[in-house]
């Protein structure tokens, strides 16, 4: 690049002497010579195709510049000059391109790399034989090689080379050498003078991470400055999130360690710490100062963390937003007493003018309909643009899981102080196909094949999609059971907030196949709405067919009794309050269920009972993201009118993977003669679990669960309890969560004498 520079300096200044010496004009080109200058043969005829440089045409020195350009970005050539050479007397000039050639490849060879092997250094640096190689080249292919060696924990890779160029045939060999350095991981990340603030906390908020058994699984030990740098933000903020304002996270010091890891030394300065002085707010006008100042989370004498400063900054800003003063601007300005640790917080309110929604459009919805959207918005035009409701709005159109990206921005109009609201939306999919097998110690080998649309349209011919509905079509198979079940949801039935589901099913159960097999037959209908922010009042009316068959001529009198078909017909009521903070792997809240049923009777129908049922469940967030649930039901049913008993299907079992562990499926509780379970008319139950994350989809859990089954209604003793403690494994896997569990009964009933542990297994999540 030098000589190119020197090349172009030499053809400005030839070109200034001839046009001097010429005052005329330019001189004319006598003669267009290339010269090779590098090694091997140089075809010349391929070097003048680029060139507009011509003989008998005047001299242009911008030409000859775009002539050596044009040769460069060929990428055969490592450097062109060009030179000029006067021709005073016959007011003509001589043009030679000085070229040299990028040798070509002839072969390569790698050294040194002993723990990846050469030959996958070699294909790292992405070199074919006959390609033109020279330096520049080789150092960019090398920074591949270095990445690669980056992540596989080599701390400082370091590759050298030679080319050899055979100057008649322009061939090159190239030699690299590898020198690999150590691999690093981090053993162990230290701090020195945190004080304040234990280790462990800060050693959560950092994306690199100690040394552990499971390492090469999540790679987050893996040493890298970049990210270690990027760590040093994260601690500086969690220092001042507590009131550590003055703290400083100085370089990290990296020593050798055991084997071949590293270990990461991070000095901290964390100054005092600050406390609130003076809180002042500026620029009211349009309000009472002490109504603007309600909206301030901080006060004099609290610790002053950033994050609180700054959640009342957001305050300030939200009670202007959400009364229309959309253009509101609030700065926060921090004064320290650096002797006395205190800070004065100084807020200033810049306050907008009062604005309206005037009309409101949705964008990007392709297939979603635009009254889908819009009953999810929380503003309808006309009304006072209230910023909290659109995000609010915002956050219901992206929760609704069917959009991949959701953006909400206004639009001036001509009307003063008047806007358009835009809600622009980028469409997922909201279809899905499943299909897989497995092993329960419920079902055993199960396979099972799901076909969804969570935007489904019933009357939306041909796609049947936008319409905000959602319909399942599921079938279950195994060695013990068989489903097929239709699922619909209407969630906004007559347009109303009022949610319409549909269940029909069949289900095939062989649970008990010594001794009988049960097969049902029917459908569910349901209307819920919402009462309260958390909570949902639900009503039912479902109608099924039982038929209990194949019975054994073996089995007990109690289950020859339930032989035969008989239809329910049946109401029921239930109100569910769910809080938790996730669906399916909650952290905190709590999810509670009340439920009334009412059979037979007016209903009509074979079976005439009611059924009372409470279950909750509660999460409880401890340190280290470690989890401290508890899960608990107590269920009642009982027969009146013409019935004399609770038909088996209807009976309350308990024991398995869902309630109380370490007892086979539905084994808790009384048993006939054969000891064949044959479930009761009251149940009660208790567990409690103990969950720690060991891996971004991997807890391990250990838990105590008791409980029993009654034979008779509203019976609840406390002598003759089941329980039993275990340690489980739990894979959240999106789609497919597993669960294992191995549990050791404590205390048993009379028709429970298992004293040894049990296995259990499932699919799904449990409530």
């Amino acid at each position: 690049m030098m000589r190119l520079g020197v090349g172009i300096l030499l053809l400005v200044c030839m070109a200034a002497g001839a046009t001097f010496a010429n005052p005329s004009g330019p001189p004319m080109v006598r003669e267009v010579r290339v010269d090779n200058r590098g090694p091997g043969p140089l075809d010349e005829q391929s070097v003048r195709a680029f060139l507009l440089t011509r003989a008998e045409q005047p001299y242009d020195p911008l030409t000859a510049n775009q002539d050596v350009r044009a040769l460069l970005e060929t990428g055969r050539f490592s450097d062109v000059v060009v030179a000029v050479n006067p021709l005073p007397a016959r007011r003509e000039v001589d043009v030679i391109f000085e070229v040299r050639n990028k040798p070509r490849l002839r072969s390569i060879q790698v050294s040194g790399a002993e723990h990846v092997s050469n030959r996958r250094v070699r294909s790292w640096l992405n070199l074919d034989i006959g390609s033109r190689v020279d330096d520049v080249l080789m150092a960019v292919r090398a920074q591949n090689v270095y990445e690669e060696y980056r992540k596989r924990f080599f701390l400082e890779p370091r590759l050298s080379w030679e080319i050899d160029v055979h100057p008649e045939t322009g061939l090159a060999d190239v030699r690299v050498n590898v020198k690999e350095g150590p691999r690093a991981s981090i053993w162990r990340i230290g701090f020195e003078g945190n004080e304040a603030v234990p280790a462990r906390s800060l050693r959560r908020v950092m994306q690199q991470k100690n040394w552990r058994p499971w390492a090469r699984l999540t790679k987050r030990n893996r040493f890298d400055p970049y990210v270690l740098n990027a760590d040093r933000d994260s601690l500086r903020r969690t220092y001042m999130e507590r009131g550590f304002l003055d703290v400083r996270i100085g370089d990290p010091v990296i020593e050798e360690g055991p084997g071949r890891k590293v270990s990461v030394t991070i000095p901290v300065e964390e100054g005092p710490l600050y406390h609130v002085g003076e809180v002042t707010v500026d620029g009211v006008s349009r309000f009472e100062l002490n109504e603007v100042r309600s909206a301030l989370t901080i006060g004099p004498g609290d610790v002053a963390r950033t994050t609180d400063i700054e959640r009342s900054r957001a305050g300030l800003r939200d009670f202007y937003g959400s009364r229309g003063y959309i253009r509101t601007r609030v700065r926060e300005r921090l004064e320290p007493d650096f002797d006395a640790a205190m800070v004065d917080v100084e807020y200033s309110i810049s306050e907008g003018e009062l604005s309206h929604i005037r009309d409101i459009e949705i964008r990007g919805n392709r297939r979603t309909r635009d009254k889908v959207i819009r009953r999810e918005l929380a503003v309808v035009p006309g009304d006072i643009y209230d910023e909290v409701r659109v995000r609010r709005s915002e956050i219901r159109l992206m929760n609704m899981g069917y959009f991949d990206r959701v953006r909400v921005y206004d639009q001036p109009t001509r009307e003063a102080n008047r806007y358009d609201l835009v809600f622009d939306v980028e469409e997922g999919r909201t279809g899905e196909l499943s299909a897989g097998a497995g092993f329960s110690s419920i079902d055993r080998v199960i396979g099972f094949a799901s076909i969804a649309q969570n935007n489904f349209d019933l009357f939306g011919w041909p796609h049947f999609t936008g319409g905000g509905q959602r319909a399942q079509l599921q079938t279950q198979f195994g060695s013990r059971r068989t489903d097929l079940n239709l699922f619909f949801v209407e969630p906004w039935f007559l347009d109303r907030q009022l949610e319409l589901d549909v269940n029909l099913f069949r289900r095939d159960l062989r649970y008990f196949r010594s001794e009988y097999e049960q097969r049902s037959i029917g459908g569910e209908v349901g209307l819920a709405w919402p009462v309260g922010r958390f909570s949902r009042l639900r009503v039912a009316y479902g109608l099924q067919e039982y038929d209990i068959r194949n019975v054994r001529d073996t089995a007990s009198d109690i289950i020859k009794a339930e032989e035969g078909k008989r239809t329910k017909s049946a109401v029921s009521v239930s109100l569910r309050r769910d809080t938790r903070d996730r669906p399916f792997v909650p952290t905190r809240g709590n999810r509670s269920v009340l439920t009334a049923e009412l059979a037979g009777g007016p209903l009509q129908g074979d079976t005439d009972l009611y059924g009372l049922s409470a279950r909750s469940s509660q999460f409880y967030p401890l340190w280290f993201d470690h989890v401290l649930s508890f899960r608990g039901a107590v269920q009642v049913v009982e027969e009146y009118g013409d019935s004399e008993r609770v038909p088996i299907f209807d009976r309350l079992f308990l024991g398995g993977m869902r309630d109380i562990r370490g007892f086979r499926f539905q084994d808790v509780g009384p048993k006939d003669e054969n000891g064949q379970p044959i479930g009761g008319r009251s149940s009660a139950f208790f567990s409690a679990e103990y969950t720690v994350p060991v891996l971004p989809i991997v807890r391990l859990a250990t838990f105590y669960d008791i409980g029993m089954v009654w034979e008779d209604a509203y019976e609840f003793r406390s002598d003759d309890l089941n329980s039993a403690v275990g340690v489980g494994v739990r894979f959240d896997i999106q789609g497919f969560p597993l669960r294992f569990d191995y549990a050791w009964p404590l205390e048993t009933d009379e028709f429970n004498d298992r004293k040894s542990g049990r296995f259990s297994f499932m699919i799904g999540h449990v409530f």
